[in-house]
């Protein structure tokens, strides 16, 4: 059990903070070339989903606090897209229930796009 919580955090976590460590320096004044990606687990928990629903619910709060410290150098946003339908569709399951790969794009293009910072965008079927 305790392997599933270390690769979430070394992984998933920390492998976005590290992203935007790396993209400090890098990225032009108020640009944004950082969104990073949660997931609907931080809102919308489920049983057995404990180490997920933890590195989502961090990576919403690093994005907020690095919009914070990082103001004016460069925009950090999250996108947290619920199920994929075409990832259920290849899991066997019902795609109905899931959001269009296409609509999930058209959140991550929001993040970019806007003048948005520190924002966790949710890519949810509606």
């Amino acid at each position: 059990m305790a392997t599933i919580y270390a690769f979430s955090l070394a992984n998933k976590l920390m492998g976005q903070v590290n992203l935007v460590r790396c993209a400090i320096g890098h990225v032009d004044e108020g640009g944004s070339v950082v969104t990073l990606t949660s997931g609907v687990l931080a809102q919308l928990p489920m049983v057995g989903a404990a180490a997920v629903s933890i590195v989502n619910a961090g990576v919403e709060g690093f994005a907020r606090v690095a919009a914070l410290e990082l103001q004016g150098k460069m925009r950090v946003n999250v996108v947290s897209p619920g199920w994929v339908a075409e990832t259920l569709e290849s899991m066997g399951k019902d795609p109905s229930q899931g959001i269009a790969a296409a609509d999930v794009a058209k959140v991550y293009k929001r993040a970019i796009d806007e003048t948005i910072t520190g924002q966790t965008l949710p890519a949810v079927k509606t």
